[in-house]
């Protein structure tokens, strides 16, 4: 091959390995969030997360959440669960496998006609790293907002916080703002954007949201 053929496709090479900087492309946050009333003050929750470095395109990583949650009024509650969580490299090659409990306080207020969570979770994580596990911890702090925008319209956004017990204490932060739509009080679709901040990368999503509230009871008049 000639040095004048050879510069460009080395060129070319270059351009398409910055092209897959995972950091400069961006992807996709889908979630699902449900949660299923079985009693009056107990519910399961439910919420899975596919991440994509692409538009729907690309697999990031799949997180499936469930556990109990019982609530002590309609402004708190508290609850216990389990995650699983599997992510993969931009070229499939590195792999991440974590299973995690948690427990988590959740708390409600207003102010006008603003809506406002507060969400509390410690996290227990157990990394594998062959041919065993890690396990570290974490704290994390979560603030919502909702306000009503136009009848069935509203404006939503959180940051939420990881803190980990151990040095470096900074693990990570999301930022979201967005709109919702509700279709009925159980059932809202939220679109919006996704900054996830890391200490050493940070990424750009898409944050596509479905949550719903389901009741296995009738409810007392």
């Amino acid at each position: 091959m000639s040095k004048k053929a050879f510069f460009p496709l080395l060129l070319f090479h270059s351009l398409l390995l910055t092209a897959q900087n995972p950091e400069e492309l961006l992807g996709t946050w889908t979630e699902v969030i449900g949660q299923n009333y079985i009693s009056e003050k107990w519910s399961i929750p439910t919420t899975a997360i596919l991440q994509h470095y692409e538009v729907l395109d690309k697999f990031q990583f799949i997180l499936l959440r469930s556990g109990v949650n019982y609530h002590f009024s309609s402004k708190a509650s508290a609850a216990v669960g389990y995650d699983y969580f599997y992510s993969e490299g931009i070229s499939g090659e590195m792999t991440n496998l974590q299973h995690r409990v948690w427990e988590e306080l959740s708390l409600k207020s207003n102010f006008s006609a603003w809506n406002i969570g507060h969400r509390f979770r410690f996290e227990s994580t157990w990394t594998r790293q062959e041919p065993e596990y890690s396990l570290a911890y974490r704290l994390r702090y979560r603030l919502k907002l909702e306000h009503p925008l136009y009848k069935k319209w509203y404006v939503t956004g959180f940051n939420e916080i990881f803190i980990n017990l151990k040095e470096p204490v900074f693990n990570q932060n999301r930022l979201h703002l967005g709109v919702g739509y509700a279709f009925h009080p159980d059932l809202k679709f939220e679109l919006g954007y996704f900054k996830n901040h890391f200490r050493q990368a940070h990424y750009d999503r898409i944050r596509i949201g479905i949550v719903f509230r389901t009741r296995m009871f009738s409810r007392k008049e």
